[in-house]
């Protein structure tokens, strides 16, 4: 291994004495504060000098993620729904305020269940 891949690897590895934990004398209890809020999870004594979490970490705890997931996914159904609808050949009439020319100005024709001569296969 080089010695730059060892340094690297030392940088990115978190080193034992950077590791900060307290400890709780009423519920004898080790903790590690950053992961806590500052506090300890039982009891909710806090220590001197301890680290809390960043303001970004508790903003991102208090958001509702599964509610903003739920939403997202139905604005992604949604769209899906609307360019496969578009793709079979369906128009929603919200896109289409006007209806086209050629419709307006013929009427369809009706459909041909009589026929008036014979068939060829039923003269055998």
């Amino acid at each position: 291994m080089s010695e730059l891949t060892r340094r690297a690897k030392a940088a990115v590895r978190p080193r034992a004495g950077n590791q900060v934990r307290a400890y709780c004398e009423l519920d004898q209890w080790s903790f590690d504060p950053r992961y806590t809020e500052g506090r300890c999870p039982i009891c909710g004594w806090e220590p001197p000098g301890a680290p809390k979490a960043p303001a970004w970490l508790m903003v991102a705890r208090r958001f509702e993620w599964e509610l903003t997931g739920l939403v997202l996914l139905l604005v992604v159904l949604v769209i899906l729904g609307v360019l496969v609808a578009r793709a079979a050949g369906y128009r929603l009439p919200i896109f289409n305020s006007h209806p086209p020319a050629a419709a307006a100005t013929h009427a369809a024709s009706p459909a041909r269940t009589i026929h008036t001569s014979p068939s060829p296969t039923a003269s055998r």
